[in-house]
């Protein structure tokens, strides 16, 4: 017994040495990516550049730019990509119209039904309300009532979860439901009732690219600093806003590969929320509203508008 105890821990060591030597890029040389997206350009380009920096395993790329559902389906055909790296909300829709089994890793998407199919993960772009939270503290200590507009249809499930977020950290939250573009005059009188602030959440209805400039107005007008959505968002005259390191996002999607590469099932891979947080500052909004951020906060901005 203790000479096959003493062979058997041999050969695990053995193996062990070998998996150092060779390194782990050798476990899965050779796997064939497909990478999908309507660009190569901004913030595509660094996540994509993210990706294969930190995959960095001797895998096969092939790269498809403006997709169609044909040029997808002919990517699939010739090459049988092991994974398909998708970047945006229509290209993962359009690359989970052609495969159901071939797994799928997303990013730069904000819906959560995103990552609903079977064989779909990825890293959201949205962060966790806890996070958000945690942030909105550091930027605004003193203010305690936080306001949402949101559709219940569609963020019903959301505010719930904030909600208890919000009591947790000792802030109150004020839920206003817009369900048509035409109540949201109404709700946004609401932001005078001793609101502190205005936090945006991903909504079609209440924050829509066709509502955000009367949203930003009313905040204006009621003195109510509003935390955006994007850097975007920031530069037209939010607060701030929590951003990205995309060539993080593009290493977070590519350790996601690692563990399906490894032999782990992607139904087991869970989607998952930024890992590194970055921030824009609208530094002339913060003067124009006598709100005072730290020096700390302003130097480690990703972006500072002023």
């Amino acid at each position: 017994m203790t000479f096959i105890r003493y062979f058997i821990d041999y050969k695990r060591w053995l193996i062990g040495i070998m998996i150092l030597a060779t390194g782990p890029s050798n476990i899965w040389a050779g796997q064939q990516v497909l990478i999908v997206a309507n660009t190569n350009d901004g913030a595509y380009a660094q996540v994509i550049k993210g990706f294969k920096a930190q995959l960095s395993t001797g895998a096969k790329y092939t790269e498809v730019y403006k997709p169609t559902s044909a040029s997808i389906a002919q990517e699939i055909n010739q090459n049988k990509p092991d994974l398909i790296f998708a970047l945006g909300a229509d290209v993962s829709e359009l690359v989970q119209q052609k495969s159901t089994t071939i797994p799928i890793i997303s990013t730069l998407v904000q819906k959560e039904q995103t990552f609903k199919a079977a064989n779909s993960t990825g890293v959201s772009l949205n962060y966790s309300f806890a996070t958000q939270i945690q942030w909105l503290k550091k930027f605004l200590p003193e203010q305690h009532k936080v306001a949402v507009l949101y559709n219940s249809a569609e963020n019903t499930g959301a505010i719930h979860a904030l909600k208890k977020v919000a009591e947790q950290e000792g802030l109150g939250l004020m839920a206003i439901p817009v369900e048509s573009p035409r109540q949201l005059p109404d709700a946004l009188d609401q932001l005078a009732n001793n609101v502190d602030v205005l936090l945006a959440i991903p909504d079609e209805i209440a924050l829509s690219s066709a509502t955000v400039k009367e949203v930003m107005l009313a905040t204006f007008r009621n003195h109510v600093p509003l935390i955006g959505l994007s850097d975007n968002w920031v530069k037209s005259g939010a607060l701030y806003a929590l951003s990205w390191d995309y060539d993080d996002l593009g290493r977070q999607c590519a350790a996601q590969a690692q563990k399906l590469f490894s032999g782990q099932a992607i139904k087991y891979i869970s989607p998952e929320t930024p890992r590194k947080v970055a921030y824009s500052i609208n530094a002339k909004i913060a003067a124009d509203m006598n709100i005072v951020i730290s020096d700390s906060l302003l130097q480690k901005a990703k972006t500072t508008f002023n």
